[in-house]
C-alpha cells in the first residue's frame, strides 16, 4: 500500500479516538525495559470509559494538525482487503487502546461516514467530512459480522 494511502486512512480510521486525546504507542507495541521496570507490579491500569461523543472544536483541532499525527497511534495491515478481486476494507493492526472506542486489532474497515476510503483522495475527504458532520460514523467488520462505531459530534 502507498504510505500516503496508508497515511489518509490511518487518520480516517481513528479519527474518534484522536479528537478525545491521548498520543500514547499502541497498547500492542513492545515497552522498553524502562518502561517495565517503571511499572509496579501489583498495579492495575483502571480501564477507560468508552467514548460516548466528541468535541466539535477537538474535531476542528485534529483535522489541523494533519495526518501524520495519526501514525503514531494506529496502523493498518499493508494490504487491504479484498473480496472477489475487489476492495473490502483496511484490516487494523495495531490501535491505541487508550483511546476507548469499540475498534481493535483484526477489525477490517469498510466505510467511514459513507465513504469507502479505498484512494487516499477518498479518506482525505471521509475525513475533511467530520468538520461539519453530525457525528463519526465507521463501519467495520469483527469476526465476519458487520458492525458500527457512531459517535455524535457535539458542539
Amino acid at each position: 500500500m502507498a504510505p500516503g494511502l496508508r497515511i489518509a486512512l490511518s487518520a480516517t480510521l481513528v479519527f474518534a479516538a484522536a479528537a478525545c486525546g491521548g498520543s500514547k504507542p499502541p497498547a500492542n507495541a513492545a515497552a522498553s525495559p524502562a518502561q517495565t521496570a517503571a511499572a509496579p507490579p501489583s498495579v492495575a491500569a483502571a480501564p477507560k470509559a468508552p467514548v460516548t461523543s466528541l468535541k466539535r472544536a477537538a474535531v476542528k483541532e485534529t483535522i489541523a494538525r494533519g495526518l501524520g499525527v495519526f501514525l503514531q497511534n494506529v496502523t493498518v495491515e499493508d494490504w487491504p482487503v479484498m473480496h472477489d478481486g475487489k476492495f473490502h476494507g483496511f484490516k487494523i493492526r495495531a490501535i491505541n487502546a487508550d483511546w476507548a472506542v469499540d475498534l481493535k486489532p483484526g477489525d477490517v474497515v469498510t466505510r467511514v461516514n459513507g465513504i469507502v476510503p479505498e484512494h487516499p483522495e477518498e479518506a482525505d475527504a471521509a475525513l475533511r467530512s467530520l468538520e461539519k458532520a453530525p457525528a463519526l460514523k465507521v463501519e467495520f467488520e469483527r469476526d465476519g459480522k458487520a458492525k458500527t462505531l457512531e459517535l455524535p459530534i457535539v458542539d
